[in-house]
């Protein structure tokens, strides 16, 4: 993973419950640097579309690593399942595969080997406009 300028994690259990705190904090983030909406939602829509799948998730906790530079907007989730990989790898004609929503999602979608299993990075590209420190 690159050099990150800002970056929130956050660790919850892996049950649906908890999706929805990982997603206002996309959101609050989302908020804070004034992206639009279509941002937002993209940013939480492929967020969703892995945290939705419990077949990728392993571990008693998934970590979201949200991080921000100076022309984009990144997501590190894990540790997720070696089923990801192939899955992202595979392309179905009759179905949208994962890879084709995410990659309509953000412009960036890599599975890197790390603690625990496979963590997966996300990236969009967005114009940032800092906040002023208050």
């Amino acid at each position: 993973m690159s050099v990150q300028e800002h970056a929130i994690t956050l660790s919850i259990p892996p049950e649906r419950p908890f999706h929805g705190v990982a997603r206002l904090v996309v959101g609050g983030l989302a908020a804070r640097l004034d992206l639009s909406y279509e941002d937002l939602e993209d940013l939480q829509l492929a967020l969703a579309s892995v945290l939705e799948r419990d077949s990728y998730l392993t571990g008693s906790h998934v970590t979201v690593r949200l991080y921000v530079k100076p022309e984009s907007v990144g997501m590190v989730i894990g540790p997720l399942e070696p089923r990801l990989r192939s899955d992202l790898e595979s392309e179905g004609e009759d179905e949208i595969s994962l890879r084709r929503l995410l990659s309509t999602l953000v412009e960036t979608v890599d599975v890197e080997p790390g603690d625990g299993g496979d963590w997966l990075s996300l990236e969009k590209r967005v114009p940032i406009k800092h906040p002023t420190r208050r």
